[in-house]
């Protein structure tokens, strides 16, 4: 037998390799099929520059944000690395939502695929997890506050919930010891828990196929009878996909550098915490929870949704695939992401950095008034007003319009000092200052007339520093 052979019957091709590697799919398999393989390419990129990354990264308090930057200018082609790790952490979430989703779509739950969903279901928790361990590792101030918002969450569950916090925290705060038992947990835990039912996950793909989408009514035979294997078929679509989103991840990284706040720890008062995108819709779902319902939003919510998810195989047991013949399920399905998007929406436009700038008349401002621009600012009144559309959160009217309403100076200084005694509908905090100073905010008030002047822009962080 020549050595060829021989090498290839030792390895086992002909038994196992090849029956694997030139396996028949569903003739109508489409596009969406590559997602699975996409999110395996991903996760090995993400794999090996994060091995990379880790040859350099200094998992401590004091060292972590400079190892970082060290990465960045120092270590060659470390920009690059770090930007696609990051970048493509992104791009992994948002393929495994995407394979979860079509699969879900296309009932691809069915018996008997019940335990591939749920092992699909824990990759989907595995990569979120994976997430959060790892944007607390830049030791930024949004890695840093983004960790004490979301460890604190556990405390909301009776009796254990502080025990928990304790145990994700490494003590009572986030702390050096938060850092490295997060970095432990990013770097071997997660991996290999991922990658272990990443490999049960395609066990199962492989035991009971992918799918099979109903055959289409206009389908002609030809095309039901041509041949779809894993390969070439299917692993050349798998690839082409990959390249694409590869060279869309590098296109953004040398587009767009990672973003990076300062180091943990900087004091900035008017600081929002705020999480990664992905996570932002649980952030903005927390708001609207206070009080003695915080324990509905932080806890009940997401995991009755965690456990829907895992329970999706066993709510129905009709064997019908078709979007049309699943109107419950599909209207679930579209609502939860509406519902995610909504307020994933909300949440970004509670992060923008509101009241930073403000709108004022161009022509020198008279003692009063300029002291009225400083409260202003000082008072951060520019976060909840914008003035010409233009600064503020719109919580509050718009400025400009004071003078159009003919409002006098007593009663702007009043409304200021007490706005329920003027307006019980009022959610404008009461302001408990000295007479000249409400006087100097009304005249500052009365000036926006940009009828007279054009408008300037003023910075406050400008401003408050003169």
């Amino acid at each position: 037998m020549p050595a060829g052979k021989r090498i290839l019957e030792d390895i086992g091709w002909n038994e196992y390799l090849r029956p694997f590697l030139y396996k028949e799919l569903p003739a109508q398999t489409g596009w969406m099929a590559t997602l699975g393989t996409l999110c395996a390419l991903l996760f090995g990129v993400l794999a090996f520059s994060g091995l990379v990354l880790a040859m350099y990264y200094n998992p401590s308090p004091d060292k972590a944000y400079q190892s970082i930057e060290y990465i960045m200018k120092d270590v060659p082609m470390g920009a690059l690395l770090r930007g696609i790790h990051h970048w493509g952490a992104g791009a992994m979430v948002i393929a495994v939502f995407v394979h979860l989703l079509a699969n879900f779509f296309a009932g691809a739950f069915k018996p008997p695929r019940e335990w591939t969903w749920i092992s699909g279901v824990g990759l989907f928790l595995l990569t979120l997890g994976l997430g959060f361990t790892g944007y607390l590792l830049p030791w930024d101030m949004k890695a840093y506050w983004a960790t004490v918002v979301a460890s604190n969450i556990p405390r909301d569950i009776p009796v254990i919930g502080d025990l928990i916090t304790r145990m994700v925290r490494g003590g009572e705060m986030v702390s050096g010891l938060t850092l490295t038992r997060f970095y432990a947990i990013h770097m071997l835990l997660l991996p290999g828990l991922l990658a272990a039912t990443a490999a049960f996950h395609i066990y199962l793909v492989r035991i009971h196929g992918l799918a099979e989408p109903e055959p289409s009514r206009d389908r002609g035979e030809a095309g039901a009878r041509r041949p779809y294997r894993f390969y070439p078929e299917h692993l050349f679509r798998s690839a082409l996909v990959f390249a694409v989103v590869l060279l869309g991840i590098i296109a953004l990284t040398l587009l767009r550098t990672p973003p990076r706040e300062e180091i943990a720890g900087t004091l900035i008062d008017s600081y929002l915490p705020r999480p990664e995108w992905y996570y932002m819709w649980l952030f903005q779902l927390l708001t609207y929870f206070p009080g003695r319902w915080e324990l509905l939003g932080t806890l009940a919510i997401p995991l009755v949704g965690i456990v829907l998810l895992f329970a999706v195989p066993f709510l129905g047991r009709a064997r019908a695939s078709a979007v049309a013949r699943r109107p419950l399920a599909t209207a679930v399905g579209v609502t939860a992401i509406i519902g995610i998007v909504y307020l994933s929406l909300m949440g970004f436009e509670g992060a923008r950095p509101y009241g930073q700038v403000i709108l004022v008349p161009d022509r020198p401002l008279t003692a009063s008034e300029a002291r009225g621009l400083y409260l202003f600012a000082d008072r951060e009144c520019a976060y909840c007003h914008q003035i010409s559309g233009k600064g503020g959160h719109r919580t509050g009217p718009d400025l400009a319009n004071v003078v159009a309403k003919h409002r006098t100076r007593e009663f702007l200084a009043r409304y200021i000092r007490n706005p329920q005694a003027v307006s019980t509908t009022s959610i404008m905090p009461k302001y408990s200052l000295p007479e000249p100073d409400l006087q100097a905010l009304a005249d500052f008030l009365l000036a926006l007339d940009f009828s007279k002047h054009p408008a300037k822009i003023v910075k406050r962080k400008e401003l408050l520093n003169r």
